[in-house]
């Protein structure tokens, strides 16, 4: 019996801050810290293979447009055209990843909500040398 693969898509709605989430921030990794980066989204656990993705800037603006594109771009990657089976778990690997940190949109994974850590990659400067840390909190 031939198995039927699940399809995973993503729609626009709420997100609950105090429950797991992904958030995603627009910046350069290179040039800004983390704290600097712009939000762009957020996105919640599936339920019935549907994510839930709550924009958290403004789409008329150019800025806004550009930012939410890209996101758009990845979420649509990462969560739906990748073919993972479990999705969810590949995003929280990919908050890990060196490309996550040369991405212009980088995935920071809460698994505990807003009030616990942070997953995610990022650059720390030491003296004069940069040094990637992968899937710090």
């Amino acid at each position: 019996m031939k198995r039927k693969s699940i399809t995973w898509k993503w729609v626009e709605g709420d997100v609950d801050r105090a429950k797991e989430h992904f958030e995603l921030r627009y910046g350069d990794a290179n040039e800004t810290e983390y704290e600097d980066w712009r939000p762009v989204a957020l996105i919640g656990r599936p339920q019935n293979h549907s994510f839930q993705v709550k924009w958290l800037i403004d789409e008329s603006t150019p800025e806004g447009k550009e930012f939410i594109q890209e996101a758009r771009e990845e979420i649509d990657f990462y969560l739906v055209q990748k073919g993972e089976s479990d999705p969810w778990a590949y995003a929280i690997y990919h908050c890990g990843t060196a490309s996550n940190i040369y991405s212009r949109i980088h995935w920071s994974y809460y698994g505990s909500g807003n009030r616990g850590e942070c997953y995610k990659s990022k650059i720390i400067v030491e003296g004069n040398e940069k040094k990637i840390i992968l899937g710090g909190r």
